[in-house]
């Protein structure tokens, strides 16, 4: 039997030992290689102002949706206004999800141009002084996945800056929905695109690559495990009170590599384990956690759509509040609404929100945001058959709702309202009481997955979750995996070409 384990564990690193440096080699690099897409707050960072003596000519959102002639086929769930190569335009998400860029200025639909996709880069990074348009496409490997799919297609537009910036805008918003220097491209290229398998998209085989990443995973576990417990086997230190080898050494190995990859597999070899096993299944094998489409995001298409008689509100009549309650001009205008409530919020680059405009509340509304009452009517209902078994305003992360150094602030927001339905599901929702929007939604299979995948994955355990103390641990791990792949990756082709050579005489 042990004989067999053995012989496993060695024709398993064979195989197995070039995907496993890949995915130790790439893992680090993701560690470094930063958000992936554009966050709230770096979008309000870098949004223009909006020209408060200008704002009483431009359309409303419902002037501006009937002139763009949509308005017979749909209408619009959320919008919002900000400023795109000098021109006032509403961002519209109707109510089937689709994504609209209407001009504030006419009400006409706006595609963006080559030449505006050029200012826009230019307005995000204005330090630079020459800006070209690169390239016009559809996907590359940067933009493959699914989250990306309203925006297509893109304009990607290259800046001379000493990190040579390039920016990716949508087409069909004019949205910047992705920003990187030169190293982040190098740390994607190394990282996540080798991380996910990403070349086999490339050569055709895009259907495959997941059954090939998961299933992947399981050899790699298998052979971690058995690793693991020949090296336990095989380890004599005298202090557990076990006799050495003749040598007087706990390490039965003479020759460099297989001496190395025995301690390294002794000390990196259980955070291999834990890498494997959940990315085996983070791949939902057998379908044990339900569908995963949605990664415990919240659709926000299927919302009721925004009333024409509230949105059809004269922008002359705001128009004076825009600089009224922030020591910054307004940078954004947000049609929001939870239940049968709507209100007009402006906010600048600090993330400072101030109301404009209020609706459907019986009561006066002085400041942005919804109360108690309002959250927990809403979700009730909207969730049909289920009750609020409990509720809670959190003032800090918790288990399931927190930033990392791979989710910003600004995307689990606080506070947030945690709603715990009775539900078959055992769902959670959490609710940002500011927009009324569901920010999270877990449901009893995810909160599993979530500390067998992204607690031992990536690593953001309470006491780990911030840096540098994340850095501390996940640096020295991931340069031992990839060391003991190395090690595994020697001795493989040692024994491969040493077969090969024969036997000598």
């Amino acid at each position: 039997m042990k004989r067999l384990l053995f012989l496993a564990h060695r024709w398993l690193g064979i195989v197995l030992c070039l995907l496993l440096l890949l995915w130790s080699f790439s893992g680090l690099m993701m560690i470094y290689a930063g958000p992936s897409g554009i966050s709230p707050d770096v979008r309000l960072a870098h949004s223009q102002p909006l020209p408060a003596a200008e704002a009483g000519h431009w359309l409303s959102l419902s002037e501006a949706w009937q002139r763009s002639g949509l308005a017979t086929t749909r209408q619009p769930a959320t919008a919002r206004l900000n400023m795109q190569a000098g021109e006032a335009v509403w961002l519209v998400t109707d109510t089937t999800g689709q994504r609209q860029r209407i001009s504030a200025q006419d009400g006409q639909l706006r595609p963006l141009t080559p030449a505006q996709a050029v200012q826009i880069a230019r307005d995000w990074w204005p330090a630079s002084q020459q800006a070209r348009l690169q390239a016009a496409f559809e996907r590359d490997a940067s933009t493959a996945m699914m989250n990306y799919d309203p925006y297509r297609p893109f304009y990607r537009v290259a800046l001379d800056d000493a990190e040579q910036h390039e920016i990716t805008i949508s087409q069909h918003s004019g949205e910047v929905v992705k920003s990187t220097t030169r190293m982040q491209r190098i740390l994607f290229w190394s990282g996540s695109y080798l991380h996910f398998l990403r070349p086999l998209d490339a050569i055709g085989l895009a259907e495959a690559r997941k059954p090939i990443l998961t299933w992947g995973a399981l050899a790699a576990l298998l052979s971690v495990c058995s690793g693991l417990w020949l090296g336990v086997g095989r380890w004599r230190p005298a202090w557990l009170g076990k006799r050495p080898y003749p040598n007087g050494s706990s390490n039965p190995y003479r020759a460099l590599w297989q001496r190395w990859h025995l301690w390294l597999g002794l000390s990196a070899g259980l955070l291999a384990f834990t890498w494997c096993l959940s990315g085996f299944l983070s791949g939902n094998p057998w379908q044990l956690f339900g569908p995963q489409d949605s990664h415990g995001k919240a659709h926000q298409h299927g919302q009721p759509p925004l009333p024409a008689s509230v949105t059809a509100l004269p922008m002359a009549q705001i128009a004076g509040q825009l600089q009224a309650k922030s020591p910054e001009p307004a940078v954004e205008l947000n049609w929001v609404q939870l239940g049968g409530q709507q209100q007009l919020q402006a906010e600048d680059r600090q993330g400072r929100v101030w109301l404009l405009a209020a609706s459907g509340s019986d009561r006066p509304v002085l400041q942005a945001g919804f109360s108690k009452d309002d959250v927990l009517s809403a979700v009730q209902n909207s969730q049909h058959h289920a009750s609020i078994r409990a509720a809670e305003l959190l003032q800090q992360d918790d288990d399931y709702y927190y930033s990392s150094p791979r989710i910003s602030r600004a995307e689990r927001p606080l506070p947030v309202w945690r709603i715990k339905l009775d539900d078959p599901a055992a769902s959670w929702l959490y609710v940002n009481p500011q927009t009324g929007t569901t920010v999270l939604q877990v449901k009893q299979v995810q909160r599993s997955l979530r500390w067998l995948f992204s607690a031992l994955h990536n690593w953001d355990l309470p006491i780990l979750r911030h840096r540098p103390l994340w850095d501390g641990w996940m640096l020295p791990g991931s340069l031992a995996c990839v060391a003991l792949s190395f090690t595994a990756l020697v001795l493989g082709w040692r024994r491969l070409t040493h077969r090969k050579a024969g036997p000598r005489r």
